[in-house]
C-alpha cells in the first residue's frame, strides 16, 4: 500500500492545468511555454579536466592535519604565566617598557608636538588648482 502511495506521489508530483481565472494565468503559461526545454544538457559546464588525482588530494590533506596538529601543539606549549596572575604580568611589563628607550619624538611635550605640528602646516602649500576646461 504504501509503495502504492509513493509511486502515485511521484507519477504526478505537480498540478499541471492552471487556473484560467488567474490574472496572470496567460502570462505565466506564456513563460512556462517559451523556457520549456531550459536548462538544456548542452547549457551546463563541461567536467574539469584539471583535478588532482585523490591521491593527491588524500596527501594534501594529510599533510593540512599535520600542520595543524603542529600548530596546536605549538600553541600548547605557550607558557601562559600572566593567566594565573595578571597583576604580576602586567607589572613585568611596565617594568620592561620602562626600561627601554624611547626616541627622541616619543620623548617630546604635548605642547612641543603641537608646535611641530603647527611649522608643518604653515610650510605646507598646497598644489595649484586644477583648471576643469583641460
Amino acid at each position: 500500500m504504501g509503495g502504492l502511495l509513493l509511486s502515485g506521489a511521484c507519477a504526478a508530483p505537480f498540478q499541471t492545468a492552471m487556473d484560467p481565472q488567474a490574472p496572470l494565468s496567460d502570462r505565466i503559461q506564456h513563460l512556462v511555454d517559451a523556457n520549456r526545454e531550459y536548462p538544456r544538457w548542452a547549457d551546463f559546464p563541461a567536467a574539469p579536466t584539471d583535478v588532482p588525482a585523490p591521491g593527491v588530494i588524500a596527501t594534501r590533506v594529510a599533510g593540512l592535519d599535520q600542520t595543524g596538529q603542529a600548530v596546536s601543539q605549538a600553541a600548547a606549549a605557550i607558557d601562559w604565566t600572566f593567566v594565573d596572575d595578571p597583576d604580576a604580568w602586567a607589572a613585568t611589563v611596565r617594568g620592561r617598557v620602562a626600561g627601554a628607550r624611547t626616541s627622541l619624538a616619543t620623548a617630546r611635550t604635548a605642547a612641543e608636538v603641537e608646535a611641530f605640528a603647527q611649522s608643518l602646516r604653515e610650510r605646507a602649500e598646497p598644489p595649484p588648482p586644477i583648471d576643469p576646461r583641460q
